[in-house]
């Protein structure tokens, strides 16, 4: 149980806007997130600090093993993953073969996404302007391909966090223009605009769309979902695995039927 759990969302939404605003204007100093999160990011810090404010139970290694958990709680382990969610794999499986834990993968969704350019010359910062690139829920499909192996799995759910963030990129001065693909520097997040559990494939079929046929073509998926190219046919696999849909053999196109 975390602390989150036990609050409705607008009491959740100002507890986030309250850790996102500290965390964000403090400096990052060694040992400031506990232990060996000197290079950690704001955004993972924050969503750390929202799920369970008591650092005690922050950074739990695990017996026999060189993993850490981000959060654990008694047998309810949480952990944050802003990225690719390849790398968690070995942790996860580890800990669903080997533990009793029940594993909640927090994950962040930018719903709204501002940019702002920093000066490296002067530290100046440009005024936020809002860009395109947001994600839904359904996104997260795509996202649990690298985890296919381990699902499905009535001991490990996924928590989406529909964010608004700003992305702080550093400006290039030689450049009269800003690139648009430039390294970035930090995310902050800025408010908590939605959150969403999944903890079974009902959870997962509740994504479907309203108006997607009985049997379709991966091309109508994408169409109605907004995922493309690789995306939707990850997430069509991560559907057939848990159940969802089933893929038609030997079809051309690609063909899968709702279950």
């Amino acid at each position: 149980m975390f602390l989150t759990d036990d609050l409705d969302f607008p009491a959740r939404r100002a507890r986030f806007c309250r850790i996102a605003g500290k965390t964000a204007a403090a400096a990052r100093t060694q040992g400031e997130y506990g232990f060996g999160t000197l290079q950690e990011k704001r955004l993972h810090a924050i969503l750390k600090k929202y799920l369970c404010d008591d650092t005690d139970f922050h950074e739990v290694g695990v017996p026999g093993t060189r993993f850490l958990l981000d959060i654990r709680i008694g047998d309810e382990v949480c952990e944050v993953q802003t990225g690719n969610f390849a790398p968690l794999k070995q942790k996860l499986q580890y800990l669903l073969e080997n533990t009793a834990c029940t594993v909640t993968v927090a994950h962040p969704l930018v719903a709204r996404r501002s940019i702002c350019w920093i000066d490296p010359g002067d530290g100046s910062v440009s005024p936020a302007r809002r860009v395109g690139g947001i994600e839904k829920p359904i996104h997260l499909l795509a996202k649990l391909y690298p985890l296919l192996s381990l699902l499905p799995n009535e001991r490990l759910c996924f928590r989406t966090l529909l964010l608004e963030v700003c992305d702080f990129r550093l400006l290039n001065p030689a450049e009269r223009i800003p690139k648009r693909h430039t390294r970035r520097y930090e995310r902050i997040p800025t408010d908590l605009l939605g959150e969403e559990v999944f903890s079974s494939p009902a959870d997962f079929r509740a994504l479907l769309p309203a108006d997607l046929p009985t049997r379709f073509p991966v091309s109508v998926f994408s169409n109605l979902t907004g995922l493309r190219g690789r995306d939707s046919y990850s997430a069509v696999r991560v559907l057939a695995k848990l159940g969802i849909l089933r893929q038609i053999p030997d079809s051309r196109p690609m063909t899968f039927e709702k279950i």
